[in-house]
């Protein structure tokens, strides 16, 4: 049978990554020539760019994120990351792109969030991550020159016990064209970065929801160690008399006790203090402790104006994601409290002689944990999935185990909190005797 020439068919897109179209943005020609309608496209349309938005871009080229503490390491099957996908808007503004997750997925459903996920084992560093988990879920490429590095920032914490590392991009394709997978993404969506940092919303607002505020804050009590009481003048004057009188400084007040479980503090457990006699520097210990303060979190939230179509606000880890990539893009603060208010300074009369004291601090101190904090806390708190893959990792003998102890408040045994008295010389030996 003779072979039939049918005529070539060009080569179709299969990927859809790039539309036949004429790309959105467009820029007039910079230089005259004979053809008074010829235009071209600018990458990411960096033309348009605003002082504001560009120095902000700036701002992120050169931006370092802290080094991550070398004495508390993070398993790497307890790693995420996420995609800060930014582009240039029309007049010049800087975009992120959210996506509204599938209703079929087993955690978070519905909710609006930032493309990424968990590392797997074949990706060699945190960028990868990003990028593969973008690729995945929205069809965003991986080639760099399309979408390059900006930063990458210091991680956040989230109580599913995952360390997640934001790695901010600048889309500069404007032909690029989404191929969402449905299984995970239902939609995607854009917002403007700046309007992480108001109280005001950067859209009119639709008739439903015309009394809600834009933004809102809720805060809640974390369920770690509470964080010790500062010992004022008064209070370490009575200390070390007490001291000089009983001698009992030296037994400490948690080094017996008796486990109690607090509803409010889910799984976690506290040792307190049995009916056994106190010295009379052992009860103000007990009572300091009684005193002391539950560490806070702010839980920030956006409307997105979008919520008649089913999009949901954005808040959580996203919001407190977004907000800190605008802190740092922008170099400004929001005009709203981004924690909880702090702990009150210690009270009592300051003398001369008791600025030079290392005991005295008359500042505040945050009532928020960090998030080398509540990374030690999952790994004091067993069991935890965060100690189950420190063991199978092999990272167990790597951690400082008594840092992290000191850094919760917690004494060397990790059976509670350390003991706000300074220890003398000949307690010192006595304990490095007993060791012996």
């Amino acid at each position: 049978m003779p072979e039939r020439k049918a005529p070539r068919r060009p080569a179709t897109n299969l990927l859809g990554y790039h539309a036949k179209e004429r790309p959105q943005f467009w820029v007039p020609w910079s230089q005259k020539s004979s053809s008074s309608n010829r235009i071209r496209p600018t990458a990411g349309n960096l033309d348009l760019l605003t002082r504001e938005s560009r120095q902000c871009l700036i701002n992120f080229a050169n931006y370092q994120a802290p080094k991550p503490t070398s004495w508390l390491p993070v398993p790497k099957s307890r790693r995420a990351a996420v995609l800060v996908a930014l582009f240039v808007g029309r007049k010049g503004d800087l975009y992120v792109l959210l996506n509204r997750r599938a209703s079929t997925m087993r955690s978070f459903a519905g909710d609006t969030s930032l493309p990424g996920g968990k590392m797997d084992p074949e990706d060699k560093t945190i960028e990868d991550t990003a990028r593969r988990e973008a690729f995945e879920e929205i069809g965003l490429p991986i080639d760099r020159n399309k979408a390059p590095l900006l930063c990458i920032f210091e991680p956040f914490w989230v109580e599913k016990q995952l360390v997640v590392t934001p790695v901010v991009v600048l889309i500069l394709d404007t032909s690029l064209r989404p191929i969402l997978n449905h299984s995970e993404v239902a939609s995607l969506f854009s917002h403007p970065l700046a309007s992480f940092l108001s109280s005001d919303p950067p859209f009119p607002k639709e008739t439903e929801l015309a009394e809600v505020p834009y933004h809102t804050y809720q805060d809640y009590d974390w369920h770690g160690p509470p964080a010790p009481v500062k010992k004022d003048k008064d209070s370490k004057r009575n200390s070390n008399s007490g001291r000089s009188r009983s001698g009992a400084g030296s037994r400490g007040v948690f080094g017996a006790g008796r486990r109690r479980r607090n509803r409010h503090t889910r799984n976690s457990e506290y040792l307190v203090p049995t009916s056994d006699s106190l010295s009379d520097n052992d009860s103000e210990n007990v009572q300091r402790q009684q005193q002391a303060q539950t560490r806070k979190m702010r839980m920030h939230r956006f409307l997105t104006g979008r919520e008649a179509g089913g999009i949901k606000p954005v808040y959580g880890l996203t919001a407190a994601i977004m907000i800190h990539v605008a802190r740092i893009g922008y170099n400004r603060e929001p005009n709203f409290e981004i924690d909880p208010p702090p702990f009150p300074p210690a009270t009592g009369s300051r003398s001369a002689t008791d600025s030079e004291s290392s005991d005295w601090d008359d500042e505040e101190e945050s009532s928020v944990p960090n998030t080398d904090m509540r990374i030690a806390w999952a790994m004091l708190n067993r069991p935890s999935p965060m100690y189950d893959a420190l063991v199978q990792e092999g990272l167990d003998k790597k951690v400082d185990w008594r840092r992290a102890r000191r850094l919760l408040g917690l004494d060397e045994s990790g059976k509670g909190p350390v003991k706000s008295t300074s220890v003398g010389r000949r307690e010192k030996a006595r304990i490095v005797k007993a060791k012996l």
